[in-house]
């Protein structure tokens, strides 16, 4: 039976040791030059290293072979220590050996010299789970212990840990992984494991382990059993319950736009998608996050979401981002505190919406507001006759055969909702015997739900008079009505900055006082 990869993959080495470069620095210069510490404390979140690097340091200070700090990994005592059965290194628990008589029994073994090596270890894992007893018994000996001992402790916690044994260690704080560093890490394990996979699965694998490599590589075997022997991204999506980024830029155009049917819609889709409405608030405050630094700069940002992210800054201003980025935080942190994960984040949206600011007038128009609402009782009015001319000039039928035609119908016939997003998003191919063949571009697969087709097949109908089928495949689809409107957007704000730089009044405060147009600053004119 083949081991995990955490456990197959544990760095044996200084060397191989991945992302606490500080640390290893700090305790290969002390070895090398043999100014050991009796006691180390090594803290950080779980999966970062600290029993590993507890465990090369037993090797180190026992090996018959060192080589540059670094054990051999040949000798006895390195294959002892990597097998647990040293007898000189004495491996504690302390979550489960936390009662004073636990740490007695293991003192009273300090005053024996090693039997084998040349030193003898305690490595006590999660050290703060010890009674206060415990500590107390350790305390003397750990201050003054025998030439021949060294003490090792590994804690998550270290503020639980008494100050009196703090003062008495080396403390080391390992970080967390960054996710650049555990993505290159699976590369190089992958490729040795000759496991197929494509970059964007293990950069999922990566972010969501979360600093942890362990974690990391445990995600990595469960990725490899779910896609079957590879690591795919739709697998790993699958597996993690993750969404697109281009769900994700649809629901806050639709807070800033405040359609709450379409809002309920998505929310639907996020639940049976099977997602995380946990990580979609992840997903938004960071997507939030990228908008305020784009309106400031677009460095390091993919051209490809230029134009998108652009989209978005024309609806909202800096201040209304940080309030967003505010509420987002905050109701993720609240999440648990919900009867269920879908009113959580659906309150969370609701007061994205709620707090949507007016244009100059600084309050939302009551239409505004009431959108998506139903619409009051009213008294019966009458009803106007409509002549036979008007009622069929209201009923003329269209034609749908090219793109421009198609953008015109998007245009005019498609209100709202979902179907009016993936309209707006797919390319005219052919309209000929019944079937209207449209193109969509992989980012925008999500919409491809059989209702929001049928909403818009029924549209289609009513406009051109017969049955049709409606395809919709991937594709290129770059000459949509949305990319129109990106155009249009851009026009505008160029003709906006046009006319600043030819105000009089904007050149002599340039000319007078040596101002300057922040062009980041500005919005297209309506």
């Amino acid at each position: 039976m083949s081991l995990a990869l955490a456990r197959k993959w544990r760095p044996k080495t200084f060397s191989e040791l991945v992302g606490q470069s500080h640390v290893v620095t700090a305790l290969t210069n002390a070895i090398s030059q043999g100014r050991m510490h009796h006691a180390w404390l090594f803290t950080g979140t779980r999966g970062v290293g600290k029993t590993t690097l507890a465990r090369i340091i037993a090797k180190a200070l026992n090996c018959e072979a060192l080589s540059n700090a670094d054990p051999c990994g040949r000798c006895d005592s390195c294959l002892l220590i990597d097998q647990s059965r040293f007898v000189d290194v004495i491996e504690l628990d302390a979550a489960s050996n936390t009662q004073v008589d636990n740490m007695r029994d293991l003192l009273e073994t300090a005053a024996y010299k090693p039997t084998v090596g040349e030193y003898k270890i305690f490595i006590i894992d999660e050290v703060h789970m010890l009674s206060r007893s415990a500590f107390n018994a350790m305390l003397k000996t750990l201050e003054e212990p025998p030439e021949h001992v060294k003490f090792i402790l590994a804690t998550t916690d270290p503020q639980k840990v008494p100050v009196t044994v703090l003062s008495r260690c080396l403390q080391f704080n390992l970080k967390p992984i960054p996710a650049p560093i555990i993505k290159e890490q699976m590369r190089k394990i992958l490729d040795d494991e000759t496991v197929d996979f494509d970059d964007r699965g293990i950069e999922l694998l990566s972010h969501y382990a979360r600093g942890s490599l362990r974690d990391g590589l445990s995600l990595l075997d469960q990725s490899i059993a779910q896609g079957d022997g590879r690591v795919q991204e739709e697998s790993v999506k699958s597996m993690l319950g993750v969404v697109d980024d281009s769900l994700v830029r649809s629901l806050l155009e639709i807070s800033l736009q405040q359609d709450g049917n379409l809002l309920v819609q998505m929310t639907d889709d996020i639940e049976r998608m099977g997602a995380s409405f946990s990580y979609v608030l992840d997903e938004l405050a960071t997507l939030i996050q990228r908008l305020s630094l784009f309106s400031l700069t677009v460095e390091g940002l993919d051209e490809e979401l230029i134009p998108g992210y652009q989209a978005l800054v024309d609806q909202t201003d800096e201040e209304h981002l940080q309030l967003l980025y505010q509420i987002v935080t905050v109701g993720k942190r609240d999440l648990p505190l919900a009867p269920n994960e879908k009113v959580g984040f659906t309150m969370v949206m609701l007061r994205m919406m709620a707090f949507l600011p007016a244009p100059e007038l600084g309050s939302l128009p009551k239409a505004q507001k009431n959108k998506g609402r139903q619409p009051s009782i009213e008294k019966t009015k009458p009803v106007k006759k409509l002549s036979t001319e008007n009622t069929k000039k209201d009923h003329m039928f269209g034609a749908l055969n090219s793109n421009e035609e198609w953008k015109r119908f998007v245009s005019e016939k498609v209100s709202s909702g979902m179907a009016k997003m993936l309209a707006e998003n797919a390319q005219f191919q052919s309209f000929s015997e019944g079937t209207l063949k449209l193109s969509l571009e992989d980012e925008h697969k999500h919409l491809l739900e059989d209702r929001y087709k049928s909403k818009l097949q029924e549209l289609i109908r009513e406009h051109v008079d017969v049955k049709c089928r409606l395809e919709i495949k991937a594709g290129v689809a770059d000459d949509t009505l949305l990319a129109d409107q990106i155009v249009e957007k851009k026009s505008r704000l160029d003709q906006t900055t046009k006319d600043l730089e030819d105000d009089p009044f904007v050149k002599s405060l340039k000319s007078d006082f040596g101002g300057t147009l922040v062009s980041e600053s500005i919005r297209p004119s309506k």
